[in-house]
């Protein structure tokens, strides 16, 4: 997993990356489609950097066939959240 940049706020080292999830219904498939979200936060101060989201197919294992284009996975949300925390200004990204 990417370094977590300190926290801009309050410089702070204790951050957490968050998951929510929701149920957002079942495919053709009967499989379990969840909403899941990823945000950085500060345990210190509380900031909370960009969320990033969207729908994961619950407990499916994409080796035997491939993922629909709308389904996405958690470990690409998480990454875009680390990203979207670690961004500054100052670095111009």
């Amino acid at each position: 997993m990417r370094e977590l940049n300190r926290c801009p706020f309050c410089g702070g080292e204790k951050l957490k990356i968050e998951k929510k999830s929701a149920l957002a219904g079942f495919n053709g498939l009967g499989e379990r489609v969840e909403n899941h979200t990823f945000s950085v936060r500060c345990n210190i101060c509380h900031a909370r950097g960009g969320v990033s989201g969207g729908k994961v197919i619950a407990n499916r294992h994409f080796g035997t066939r491939d993922a629909p284009d709308w389904a996405t996975t958690d470990e690409v949300l998480k990454k875009r959240a680390i990203d979207a925390w670690n961004r500054r200004v100052s670095n111009g990204v």
